[in-house]
């Protein structure tokens, strides 16, 4: 009964955490580039609605990916000499760092932009823009590394 518990939580992981792992995807394969094409006032609006959207998800999204995660890890916790569980618990670890990274410095940047009037943006706002595309740079390693791991954790455990 518990190895079913186990391969429950590892396959809810797994797609929770691939689910992220797919925006890290896919700002590198055009979001990120797309940005940086971007007029002000387009970047300035596209910002404003992702942001609002994201917003309203992702305080969701965000803790049930972390909460899976460190579920997993504790569910393996009883095999702590294997591979497997220091992948997972790894995994956790760069989801606490991405929320970090998201609140010290993607959050700040969000609340700026959304106090922007886009009849009048700032003179700064390709300085705003240019950080907002270095934070997504270090983000999408984070997204894109945590799926892994937990591929990786997973992919493991079934080898044996």
């Amino acid at each position: 009964m518990n190895n079913k518990w186990i391969e429950l939580s590892l396959g809810l992981t797994t797609f929770l955490s691939g689910l992220y792992g797919g925006i890290g995807f896919f700002t590198l394969m055009g979001g990120n580039p797309a940005l940086e094409r971007l007029s002000p006032r387009a970047f300035a609006e596209y910002w404003q609605q992702i942001d609002s959207f994201m917003g309203a998800r992702m305080p969701v999204f965000g803790p049930v990916l972390l909460l899976s995660v460190l579920l997993s890890a504790m569910l393996l916790l009883k095999e702590w000499r294997t591979l497997p569980f220091w992948l997972m618990l790894s995994a956790f670890l760069v989801l606490v760092g991405d929320v970090a990274f998201t609140l010290s410095v993607n959050h700040p940047l969000n609340r700026l932009i959304q106090g922007w009037d886009l009849n009048s943006l700032p003179d700064n706002v390709e300085q705003i823009r240019l950080k907002v595309v270095k934070a997504f740079n270090v983000r999408l390693f984070l997204m894109l590394g945590a799926f892994a791991l937990v591929i990786l954790a997973v992919w493991t455990r079934n080898k044996k």
